[in-house]
């Protein structure tokens, strides 16, 4: 991920380029057998978002941004929750209506700037909660996030992940996708055909 996703990137305020895909919603299995509900996130989801990242440890928040993140400002509640369905989703893992996890991806251009269609490549981002690591979120996280980009002309993902953070790197290893990695800048670059 550019440092712009990392961050804040451009805003983009047409969250309603394209209606709310409904046939994204599912139910899934958890690898503990427990049950989650992935969804897209809308601009209804700020308050859901917010209490979920609260819940989140520094430690995840770090792993996610790459520098200390301890809140959400109104700014990025807005980008996270203003989607366009197209160029830029976001999917949630919900329990009981509140969020568990979180999912994104931006489309990207030659060098990592945002990008519209026809361009085929997207970085992706992950938050999990830190009581639910482990039971396999991020991995139908991945499968559904990928099958939204397929769908929407991404062809490529790409993604860069501390390499401290195991637990993400296992998950884009454990996804069967041929990945071709590399290390910049204290970064693990990961990049994979959908």
């Amino acid at each position: 991920m550019s440092y712009a996703s990392r961050t804040l990137g451009p805003m983009q305020t047409s969250s309603d380029r394209h209606e709310y895909p409904a046939h994204w919603e599912a139910d899934v299995v958890l690898r503990d057998g427990g049950t989650a509900r992935v969804r897209p996130i809308t601009v209804d989801d700020a308050e859901r978002l917010v209490s979920f990242y609260e819940q989140v440890s520094d430690e995840s928040k770090y792993y996610r941004f790459f520098a200390p993140y301890p809140r959400l400002c109104a700014k990025d509640v807005h980008r996270f929750t203003h989607h366009d369905f197209v160029d830029r989703v976001g999917l949630a893992a919900t329990i009981g209506g509140e969020f568990i996890a979180t999912v994104r991806y931006d489309r990207i251009g030659a060098g990592g700037t945002p990008a519209t269609a026809p361009a085929d490549e997207a970085e992706v981002a992950f938050l999990v909660q830190d009581a639910h690591q482990g039971r396999g979120v991020a991995s139908a996280l991945l499968e559904h996030i990928a099958a939204v980009a397929r769908e929407r002309g991404i062809r490529r993902f790409a993604a860069e992940v501390l390499p401290a953070n195991n637990k993400m790197i296992k998950v884009f290893m454990d996804a069967g996708y041929t990945q071709k990695r590399s290390f910049e800048d204290g970064v693990v670059r990961l990049e994979f055909d959908l």
